[in-house]
């Protein structure tokens, strides 16, 4: 990012990056949906940034203000440093199920679905302890998962905020918490057993059940609800 701040200017009320690009034309189409026009007299591929006029031939830092784009961001900080913003949740992938695995109310069933679809995500390493939050509706159905944290071999971060971050938001009845042992061997340490006592305490609060902590190994599991952990 601060080398596209360094090369990039702000004309008016946008930032200006230009692209000397050969005219290949898969490139050149490529840059035309992106918004994209050549420009002839300057040899160069520039974006219109919002200016509907003077297109043609024409340069918009000789009619609008220029100054570099770091230059902005320094004196927003200083000028806005509480900025409010919005968010939302989204999609990131579809994961379909097979109806057996619709209902997730058993740690086979939740190991299963790790295998099918969280062992798959783009950003899943086996090599290091990763963090999962299976979301379940009133019925127990699995309607979505994130991969809430990524730590070393031995060790993982966790704190209630980011666990329920997102069950709130999707208004998720209960959860199924899981993570995978990069050793193999599913057992749960101290550490596991007093994050997940903390983490039902912090969904007893919200009213979100914590229906299971699933170990993941290679290739066995281990529940800590059936390994007699949970308390009521």
């Amino acid at each position: 990012m601060p080398d596209l701040l360094d090369k990039a200017t702000v004309v008016g009320r946008w930032v200006w990056l230009e692209f000397n690009v050969p005219p290949v034309k898969e490139i050149k189409d490529n840059l035309k949906k992106l918004g994209f026009h050549w420009n002839g007299q300057r040899k160069c591929w520039q974006h219109p940034c919002g200016v509907p006029r003077m297109r043609a031939g024409g340069d918009p830092r000789s009619y609008y203000q220029v100054k570099p784009a770091s230059e902005m961001v320094m004196n927003e900080m200083s000028t806005k440093p509480y900025s409010a913003k919005e968010y939302k949740v989204i999609t990131l992938r579809e994961c379909p199920l097979p109806e057996q695995m619709k209902i997730c109310d058993n740690p086979e069933t939740a190991a299963e679905y790790w295998r099918l679809n969280i062992a798959g995500n783009p950003f899943y390493d086996s090599h290091r302890e990763c963090l999962a939050v299976l979301l379940l509706n009133t019925r127990h159905r699995v309607y979505g998962h994130q991969l809430v944290t990524i730590g070393t071999m031995d060790t993982l971060l966790v704190h209630p905020r980011e666990v329920f971050n997102v069950a709130v938001a999707m208004r998720a009845a209960a959860v199924v918490l899981m993570h995978n042992h990069p050793s193999g061997e599913s057992t749960p340490s101290e550490a596991d057993i007093k994050v997940t006592r903390d983490l039902i305490r912090a969904g007893q609060l919200l009213k979100i059940d914590v229906l299971d902590h699933v170990i993941m190994g290679n290739p066995k599991h281990s529940s800590l609800r059936e390994l007699g952990y949970f308390y009521n």
